[in-house]
């Protein structure tokens, strides 16, 4: 559940908090696929001729590597724009308040943690969050009750936890939850953004 929430972080961030990225991006969008309608037409009309009337085959060539050259500029743009809503929406979670963060983080670790005597590795700069208060309601909230207890070791990561027992390691840190939430909002957010292109 903890990790949907940062997902519709996500998605808010895409739809409503950054609402300028977003109303920008779909002005550059709409731009783009303007461009890409007016010079596929003006290649229909002028080089799709040529082609017939002088090159033949190669004239066709050039037609398509014109097309293709057009939707690899579209694509760069897109994933340009979505590259900025993913970092406008990983400095919104980084941001969060001590108390919103540790509940998130609280509800990822009971959902993720298999035996409830995992040791929390934190980062440095979230170390003052996990406190005995937080280490008692996560015990209490593990079903059956937990032990788990903070690691000495200090993660480089900005946000988040990492679970270890014995060989075992779940990593619940930001980087790696956001990789794993990206593969799964893009092509919402895209399809919001880009709605005529995701079609094709």
């Amino acid at each position: 559940m903890s990790i949907e929430k940062i997902y519709e972080r996500i998605e808010t961030r895409a739809a409503e908090s950054a609402g300028e990225i977003v109303a920008e991006a779909g002005r550059e969008a709409a731009r783009i696929r303007d461009e890409y309608a007016r010079r596929s037409a003006e290649l229909g009309e002028s080089l799709r001729a040529y082609a017939e009337k002088k090159a033949g085959e190669a004239g066709r060539r050039l037609v398509v590597s014109e097309q293709l050259e057009l939707k690899k500029a579209l694509l760069k743009k897109k994933r340009e724009i979505l590259a900025g809503i993913y970092e406008d929406a990983r400095k919104s979670i980084e941001g969060l308040g001590d108390e919103e963060s540790a509940g998130i983080i609280r509800d990822m670790i009971l959902d993720n943690a298999v035996t409830g005597r995992e040791k929390i590795v934190v980062s440095q700069r979230q170390s003052r969050i996990f406190d005995g208060k937080f280490l008692d309601s996560l015990n209490a909230g593990f079903k059956g009750g937990g032990s788990f207890t903070l690691s000495e070791e200090k993660g480089r990561f900005a946000w988040g936890v990492v679970l270890k027992e014995g060989r075992r390691v779940v990593d619940l840190s930001l980087d790696v939850v956001f990789e794993q939430l990206r593969e799964k909002a893009e092509p919402r957010i895209a399809a919001l953004l880009f709605p005529e292109t995701e079609r094709e």
